[in-house]
């Protein structure tokens, strides 16, 4: 994957195009990870972009090796008891709100969006800045490794 294009291609062969709202289906969906996180401690609000993402890509699952089993799923999720605590303390060195958004099944990694619409991967070695939108975000992905979240931080 080398372009925009590339993404909304890859993307629009798992259901996607533009204009698409899922808007329905969000509200169930933010609602489950904010009581899992006030649950764990590490209560997380939702915003506008991450909102906007998830109503245009929410529910998505996008294949990254079918032989593998590997997707990228375009649903909000705290997959360990520590992800709250590990999005909050991200949030605070970057000094910005962040939220999931989605999760890579072949590392059981989360990604989120911050209040600017950049995009976050939060792996077991560290913390990595996606990109500036989605199509940053997917083409970073596609070409590891990516930048430290670190080179971010204020």
């Amino acid at each position: 994957m080398e372009t925009a294009q590339d993404v909304d291609a890859w993307f629009g062969e798992h259901g996607w195009f533009p204009g698409r709202d899922v808007a329905g289906l969000v509200p169930a969906m933010l609602a489950e990870v904010m009581e899992d996180a006030r649950e764990k401690g590490f209560p997380l609000e939702p915003f506008g972009a991450a909102r906007d993402f998830l109503t245009e890509h929410a529910g998505l699952r996008l294949t990254v090796d079918a032989g593998r089993g590997d997707h990228l799923h375009l649903t909000p999720a705290l997959l360990w008891h520590s992800t709250a605590g590990d999005i909050a303390e991200l949030s605070h060195h970057l000094g910005v709100r962040l939220f999931p958004v989605g999760w890579d099944s072949s590392e059981g990694s989360p990604f989120v969006i911050d209040e600017r619409g950049r995009f976050f991967y939060l792996h077991h070695t560290g913390d990595y800045y996606m990109g500036a939108d989605k199509h940053e975000a997917m083409i970073a992905l596609a070409h590891a490794p990516m930048r430290d979240a670190e080179d971010l931080y204020v």
